[in-house]
């Protein structure tokens, strides 16, 4: 029993308090007279002539600076891209994407066989450029501080934060919605020649529409066998954490526990899911954070950025129920009463929300057709982002709106996705409130990032007392063969 505490033949002073033994009144008045330590900082006693003790306390902070946010390791997708050097702003490549029909072949004895071309096409991306700025006033780099060199961890932060940048645009860049953005793996799957239109790209071999389902064994087979129709082989699936967290909760029921192994007799139960055997070879399963889908909204969300553009304007006649429509995918479960909303973003952010008037009543096999215009100001709008309420809501400011689709100026202007001129519908293509993840063949082959230079640290000119510099990275992804990889949406949540 030794150990556990102090006890009373450790103190040097057992005399006893008043009511205990009768200890003297001077006693009492020498015992409040003594110095308390106190529940604040000695920074809180300047110039207090009331605080006792604390004055003289020495703070107690810990050494380890406490990370709250994402760390190098979240950073899944990046790492695992391959990388090549580029030699200039304009990427170009070749394809191979035919050897000549497939017919004939078989010939009379001394006849000349027909001749069959070879295709080729010659694709390109831009090179698109990323930076942030990084300040560090001279003082601070003077004052001993718990991380050492101050400049070198704002250089780490500045690298961490265009990382997580550069991680989300692998899937989610588009530049026919922000110029200035490259084109990100979903971008170039999706704009080729294969696809005349958003309904030839939901429809074709290349997605797999999980419709609000979680992912299953049967669906990551369904894409395999894709792949391997293009000529490939699927080795790595890439999802948001909770597309994975769901795959693995499929294995739970059927899991046969056998209690004579190592695992069981620790205590230590679950299963981690680390790869998939497909029909077609082995594919690894990884988790990437800044996969997971645009946060959702509300009428009170302001703007992200001082620079976003304006709220756009409600058009004459801004939502509106479309009764038929034979390319969309409403459901019955999908029919009901929404609310829509709109934002404009610019390569700064996003606008505010604008509801699109009144709640309407989209049935099931049809659509609805949105309109609106871009509002005048200082920051220029070059996309929007369609939000779309949860089912059922019937007051736009209660109502938690989720981001569908994004449609650029251009889009807008022409009719987009079946509407006509100055609107947008929704098909309900993108369920809100879902993920996405894709299967790709991981190599050289299928896609890789160009870079043309090495991730970069670039001083600035000293203007003032502070040392300022740029994190710079310029590249863009490339996805040599689309039919390679195969995209799943509509990711919904396991029950």
């Amino acid at each position: 029993m030794e150990n556990l505490g102090i006890n009373l033949s450790q103190y040097q002073d057992n005399t006893p308090l008043a009511g205990e033994g009768g200890a003297s009144e001077s006693q009492i008045v020498d015992l409040a007279k003594a110095l308390e330590a106190g529940e604040i900082t000695g920074r809180e006693t300047t110039n207090s002539t009331t605080a006792s003790g604390s004055p003289l306390k020495v703070e107690s902070l810990d050494r380890t600076l406490k990370m709250i946010t994402f760390r190098e390791s979240d950073i899944v997708l990046w790492k695992k891209v391959p990388k090549l050097a580029a030699y200039n702003t304009v990427e170009e490549y070749n394809q191979l994407d035919s050897y000549g029909g497939d017919r004939g072949g078989f010939i009379t004895e001394g006849e000349l066989p027909v001749e069959e071309d070879s295709t080729y096409i010659r694709r390109a991306q831009l090179v698109k450029f990323m930076g942030v700025t990084k300040s560090v006033t001279h003082p601070m780099t003077l004052v001993n501080t718990m991380v050492g060199d101050v400049i070198t961890r704002e250089a780490k932060n500045g690298t961490l934060w265009l990382m997580r940048k550069l991680d989300r645009s692998l899937t989610q860049g588009n530049s026919r919605l922000i110029p200035q953005e490259f084109n990100g793996l979903y971008a170039q799957h999706q704009d080729n020649d294969s696809y005349a239109t958003p309904v030839d790209y939901y429809n074709s071999r290349a997605v797999v529409d999980l419709r609000g389902a979680s992912l299953k064994e049967k669906d990551v087979e369904t894409a395999a066998e894709s792949i391997v129709e293009a000529f490939g082989q699927g080795n790595e699936l890439f999802a948001p954490p909770k597309v994975l967290s769901d795959f693995a909760k499929n294995f739970y029921g059927n899991k046969f526990i056998n209690p004579n192994t190592d695992q069981v007799s620790a205590g230590i139960m679950g299963q981690k899911v680390k790869s998939f055997e497909s029909q077609f070879g082995t594919i690894g399963l990884n988790y990437d954070i800044f996969m997971n889908p645009k946060p959702t909204a509300n009428t009170a969300t302001g703007a992200t950025s001082p620079n976003a553009p304006l709220a756009p304007t409600a058009g004459v006649t801004p939502a509106a129920p479309v009764a038929s429509d034979a390319s969309g995918k409403w459901a019955s479960t999908d029919a009901g009463d929404y609310f829509f909303a709109v934002a404009a973003q610019n390569r700064f952010g996003q606008s505010a929300l604008t509801v699109l008037g009144s709640v309407i009543s989209v049935p099931t096999g049809g659509a609805a057709d949105l309109q609106f215009t871009a509002t005048a100001g200082p920051n220029v709008a070059t996309s929007f982002i369609i939000y779309r309420s949860n089912k059922g809501a019937s007051v736009a400011a209660n109502a938690t709106f989720y981001p569908v689709f994004e449609v650029s100026v251009a889009d807008l202007a022409t009719g987009y996705n079946g509407a006509a001129a100055t609107k947008v519908r929704d098909r309900n293509h993108i369920m809100p409130g879902t993920y996405q993840a894709f299967l790709i063949q991981n190599d050289e082959e299928v896609h890789a990032f160009r870079q043309l230079a090495p991730l970069m640290k670039m001083d600035l000119a000293m203007i003032s007392t502070a040392f300022r510099f740029m994190v710079l990275l310029y590249g863009t992804p490339l996805l040599f063969a689309p039919k390679k990889m195969v995209r799943f949406i509509n990711i919904g949540v396991a029950a």
